[in-house]
């Protein structure tokens, strides 16, 4: 199954366009496929004086098994429920563009293929790119607690401003 990723806009998933600040049930209405809710509030208001103000509010769908036992996304929301981001750890080809991410394919090939168009981008950490351009991070197995240096994370978001922070 592939997902065509669309820089600055969204994606599209088994033909259905899904565009970032959609709002939380109609993506769901959309896509109509079972998913576990993950909200949760991560306190880290203790490290900043106990300002509550920056505590992070997770909002995500987990979508499993799909397509097939071994694909696994993630749905992020903003705290309003608006469609903020993607996360796909397995079982998906991404599309951008002409490039095609396989997951498990050598991440250091993939990176080729992005120089060769002229995106730039940077190694936050072994095996971990960002692209800020397209607004992706992707990033290798071993890097994600695996083991080989093949695509394992795929990460594209609306607003890039807590990976530049």
């Amino acid at each position: 199954m592939d997902i065509e990723y669309l820089p600055n806009k969204g994606f599209i998933l088994n033909s259905l366009k899904f565009e970032w600040n959609n709002e939380r049930n109609s993506v769901r209405e959309k896509l109509g496929m079972k998913h576990k809710e993950e909200d949760k509030i991560i306190d880290v208001a203790e490290f900043f004086d106990g300002d509550e103000s920056m505590n992070i509010h997770q909002k995500r769908d987990v979508y499993e098994n799909l397509y097939s036992k071994k694909d696994m996304l993630f749905l992020n929301y903003d705290k309003d429920n608006r469609l903020r981001d993607l996360e796909v750890h397995y079982g998906f080809d991404i599309l951008i563009d002409n490039i095609r991410l396989d997951f498990g394919t050598e991440i250091t090939d993939l990176i080729k293929q992005f120089k060769k168009t002229g995106t730039e981008y940077s190694e936050t950490e072994k095996g971990n790119y960002f692209l800020s351009k397209l607004k992706i991070t992707i990033a290798d197995s071993e890097s994600m607690g695996g083991d080989g240096t093949g695509l394992a994370y795929f990460y594209a978001t609306s607003d890039i401003s807590h990976l530049t922070e």
